[in-house]
């Protein structure tokens, strides 16, 4: 059994949650990055999904305008290499919100494909008061997965490389999260 990233919960009142966790189908796209931000700075820039174009680059478009528990996340994924002529869209439940002064997560499921169950969580933990740790966790079974895993696993480490690429950037940028809907603002530029 493969073990969760912090902050990963298996869903007692899903059965496909608990057979994912235990699945060997495949081992989890993982990983994390240090921000030099507060957690509060990167969680309000995080929490405005259809701002996730503006600083990572693996989204073409997202529709919400924020992340609730149980509603519906919708977005269209840009393609894994830049010269594949395709964008992805692509429809989750948003299942697991957590927001604690020294962690924030959220993750959602995605079952709208015939035969394929997968979870995605994005995580922060406070490192201290002006520091975050920005993680990704990604893991998919099923039918259409396994008849499709070579772009599957490319794409999940696609989706992870730019999310944590991107978490980086922004703390390369100057950030206001009160200017802009809490979009990053360069500060070179604004004047």
């Amino acid at each position: 059994m493969t073990s969760p990233s912090p902050g990963v919960a298996a869903d007692p009142d899903d059965p496909r949650c608990a057979a994912l966790m235990a699945s060997d189908e495949m081992e989890p796209i993982a990983g994390t990055v240090d921000v030099d931000l507060p957690i509060d700075t990167l969680w309000e820039l995080f929490k405005v999904p259809n701002a996730w174009p503006s600083w990572n680059g693996c989204f073409f478009w997202a529709h919400n305008r924020s992340l609730e528990r149980g509603r519906q996340l919708v977005w269209i994924f840009q393609p894994i290499r830049w010269w594949m002529l395709y964008k992805m869209p692509a429809m989750a439940k948003i299942v697991e919100l957590v927001e604690e002064p020294t962690r924030r997560l959220v993750t959602w499921k995605v079952v709208i494909l015939p035969g394929f169950y997968a979870r995605h969580t994005y995580h922060l933990e406070a490192l201290d008061s002006a520091r975050t740790r920005f993680g990704s966790w990604e893991k998919a079974q099923g039918f259409s997965f396994r008849c499709l895993r070579r772009f599957w696993t490319a794409h999940f480490t696609f989706v992870r490389d730019a999310s944590l690429a991107g978490a980086r950037a922004l703390a390369d940028r100057a950030v206001d999260p009160l200017t802009a809907g809490g979009l990053p603002v360069d500060r070179a530029r604004s004047g």
